[in-house]
């Protein structure tokens, strides 16, 4: 396995990009969750808690772990299936902010990353479009 890392561009600014991966009402919308459900203790060695609900109607309970907590430039966490993912964001010019997902995957998982990685940020330029 090796570092894959997925870099977009968000139109946002880089203190409100941390709040939508920070603030449980907002992740909710990312992830997406169940509204009300998610749980978060943002800190080095602090956990996550959501549920989301399956396209046949089941509510499913997801966890996960923060293995570092830098902000607001830098998280590392793990996802469903106990993955870990580092996530960096960079202030970039016109008030916009520059989100990196890295991964230690195989070769072969490198599309699928990049799709779900693309997936979940257009969830999360949704949100962002939502804060005024």
């Amino acid at each position: 396995m090796s570092e894959f890392t997925v870099t977009r561009t968000l139109k946002a600014p880089h203190e409100k990009v941390w709040q939508v991966l920070t603030q449980p009402g907002y992740f909710e919308g990312w992830l997406p969750a169940k509204p009300g459900t998610a749980v978060l203790d943002v800190r080095t060695g602090g956990s996550w808690l959501a549920t989301v609900i399956s396209s046949d109607g089941e509510e499913i309970a997801l966890t996960g772990r923060y293995d570092e907590v830098s902000e607001p430039d830098r998280l590392v966490m793990t996802v469903p299936g106990d993955a870990v993912t580092a996530i960096t964001l960079t202030p970039a010019p016109n008030d916009t902010t520059q989100i990196a997902y890295a991964f230690d995957v195989d070769e072969s998982m490198h599309t699928m990353v990049t799709e779900s990685v693309d997936e979940v940020l257009g969830r999360f330029s949704a949100v962002l479009a939502g804060i005024s």
